[in-house]
């Protein structure tokens, strides 16, 4: 069945059954990829079979089940008492799971997660409700238990891919820089260049809704270029009023496969006249996961043309020492959430602590972000923290407004 003619066949429900409420179930079998490259194509095909027949048997009279795809399915449950009849279902279903299913001469295992809307609830018509239960599916699969109803305000905005490539191709978008402060000699010595997008028709878009578009579209590679030009143009001016003036420039890990990104930078670097060692790349600790040996090399290479490398929001993601052997870094940026707690929570204090005596035992700079008031700057000055950058220091500003706002140097303060 399509996904029109499911939302045709869940209309038609909520119109035969207008004042009781009633149940959408996603249902998504896990792993079914995985499943085929141990077990076979075909073995994958009797597996989806036997889980709609396992789901079907778990169903009431009047319950309607439907096949989405090869690893997908629908139920639609009229006549529910609330909302919390339709998680009591899907937690039925997900636990007619728990044991094995026979596949001709193999006993194996395998899981669903369930994503639940319930009308009048969560939506008045079946376009809403399927898109709620979608969203909830996906909380499902991140959850422990597989289960999940759908919480309202969950949705992200969303905008058309349409506006975001015309953003790019007609140079739409702007830079905002925000300073990083030298805390030994209280001086910004550079800026994080931040992308911002505003619409005509919609206003200021916020970054985590374009920035994830771009990622799962493919756009994200054209918004990586226009960023680096875009920072090192601005990097160039700065530089013209603060000598040496650092940009820092935020990779996504979704650019690391593109085979001339690095002569993309080499390039851009060349033609805005700024030295390697004036920019600082960021990275997440995330980035190494899906393929740990393009990315390390990608970075090694940029690495040896003289560029700075940062493991960005480090402590927050999968910080270990193996990552810190391999990684070709110069600086660590430790994340937000350690730094806005640091006059609260004396734990978030030693954390930090460790993380800056760690990061100079390994012979790297550390930067704090996200300081949003003078009591934590004094702390992290108090712990030998190198940088730092946040609120209390000074807000993003549109690129040509802060540099216009610096002033030259005294004298030269790197040492």
């Amino acid at each position: 069945m399509t996904r029109r003619e499911l939302a045709r066949c869940l209309q038609d429900l909520l119109a035969a059954h207008p004042d009781a409420p009633c149940g959408v179930l996603l249902v998504r079998l896990q792993r079914l990829r995985d499943f085929r490259q141990v077990h076979g194509f075909s073995a994958g095909d009797l597996l989806a079979e036997a889980a709609c027949a396992r789901i079907g048997a778990a169903l009431r009279p009047g319950d309607v089940l439907h096949r989405l795809g090869e690893h997908e399915f629908a139920l639609l449950l009229p006549k529910l008492h609330d909302h919390n009849h339709a998680l009591l279902a899907a937690t039925r279903i997900a636990r007619c799971f728990e044991d094995p299913m026979q596949l001709e001469a193999s006993s194996v295992l395998a899981s669903v997660a369930v994503g639940v809307s319930v009308h009048p609830r969560h939506g008045d018509d079946a376009e809403t409700l399927l898109r709620r239960a979608e969203l909830a599916l996906g909380a499902a699969e991140r959850s422990h238990d597989r289960t999940a109803l759908y919480v309202a305000g969950s949705e992200r905005e969303l905008v058309p891919y349409e506006w975001l490539q015309r953003a790019i191709a007609e140079n739409r978008l702007e830079i905002f820089l925000q300073p990083i402060l030298d805390l030994r000699n209280d001086v910004i010595i550079g800026a994080e260049a931040l992308t911002r997008w505003r619409e005509p028709e919609r206003g200021l878009i916020p970054p985590d809704v374009f920035i994830p578009l771009a990622e799962e579209t493919g756009l994200i590679s054209g918004l990586t270029r226009w960023c680096i030009h875009a920072a090192l143009r601005h990097a160039a001016q700065a530089q013209r009023v603060v000598p040496g003036f650092d940009i820092a420039i935020n990779l996504s890990p979704r650019v690391f496969g593109e085979r001339d990104l690095v002569g993309h930078i080499e390039s851009a670097l060349s033609v805005w006249d700024v030295a390697p060692s004036a920019v600082t790349l960021e990275v997440t600790e995330s980035a190494l996961m899906d393929d740990p040996g393009i990315g390390l090399r990608l970075l090694q290479r940029l690495r040896d043309l003289g560029l700075q490398i940062s493991i960005d929001d480090f402590g927050a993601g999968y910080s270990s020492f193996a990552y810190l052997r391999n990684f070709p870094a110069t600086q660590l940026k430790i994340d937000r959430s350690f730094v806005v707690d640091m006059r609260s929570d004396p734990r978030s204090v030693k954390l930090v602590r460790s993380i800056i005596d760690l990061g100079h035992h390994l012979g790297l700079a550390v930067v704090a972000e996200g300081v949003e008031d003078a009591t934590t700057l004094a702390l992290l000055r108090g712990l030998d923290c190198d940088r730092a950058q946040g609120w209390h220091i000074r807000r993003p500003a549109p690129a040509t407004e802060l540099i216009a706002s610096l002033p030259p140097p005294a004298g030269d303060v790197r040492g």
